[in-house]
């Protein structure tokens, strides 16, 4: 018996009419939901992931200005040095390293652990130096976990209460534990008196912590950069 071309035709057409089956359908649907899934259960956490990371290094960029700010001003600390101008010039004029509180610039106070010092001390210091408008007193001063600075011109004998009315927020989030302070002293020699003038270097320690929790662990994240900063110029 012969098949008919018309008839052999028709059935491959009833074939391909037919198309997927329902089982067919169903696997399919089945892996493409687990595979969509899985695509973008992987790109929310590479997003937290980043997101977090991107908290991280905002809190490290924002803490590594502050150490550069610092040293930079530490460099600069003592000049122009009494011994550059004449004779009888006004102490307004002239840069001592640093300034210090109390019975400043009459009395020195001793710096450091123990010391006598309010300024310098673990979490303040007075900066004095000519940055190109005169001599000025600059300060960094941690307050309730900022770290704040203020400029003021050197006039007279209180360099603490310009620098106060001059302070504004500098770094946030700063939370160094008492037995961390943002600033310690090494001084000119072993046998240097223990006294703002004779400070040679200042080590700086900043533990800072996130501005937001991490997304995927709900906890801050906490980064500590240090640093030190030499001084440049004489003591007076």
């Amino acid at each position: 018996m012969e098949v008919s071309s018309d008839a052999t035709d028709m059935k491959k057409r009833n074939i391909s009419v037919n198309g997927f089956s329902l089982v067919e359908l169903l696997v399919g649907t089945v892996l493409f939901t687990i595979i969509t899934g899985a695509v973008f259960s992987l790109l929310m956490s590479a997003q937290l992931r980043y997101s977090g990371e991107s908290n991280v290094t905002e809190a490290f960029q924002q803490a590594n200005v502050a150490i550069d700010q610092i040293v930079r001003d530490v460099h600069s600390a003592g000049y122009p040095p009494k011994t550059s101008l004449p004779l009888n010039t006004s102490s307004d004029f002239y840069a001592l390293p640093f300034a210090w509180s109390p019975n400043y610039p009459g009395t020195p106070c001793t710096a450091g652990l123990g010391g006598s010092c309010a300024i310098p001390g673990d979490s303040d210091l007075i900066v004095e130096a000519d940055t190109g408008s005169g001599v000025q007193w600059i300060r960094y001063s941690l307050q309730n976990g900022t770290l704040m600075r203020g400029v003021a011109h050197k006039s007279g004998s209180d360099p603490v209460t310009p620098t106060n009315a001059a302070l504004a927020p500098y770094l946030d989030n700063v939370i160094n534990p008492t037995s961390t302070p943002v600033f310690s002293y090494t001084f000119d020699t072993p046998t240097s008196p223990n006294q703002p003038s004779y400070i040679r270097e200042v080590n700086i320690t900043l533990k800072v912590r996130s501005a937001l929790p991490d997304p995927q662990t709900h906890q801050f994240r906490t980064i500590t950069l240090t640093g030190q900063a030499t001084r440049l110029n004489p003591n007076q």
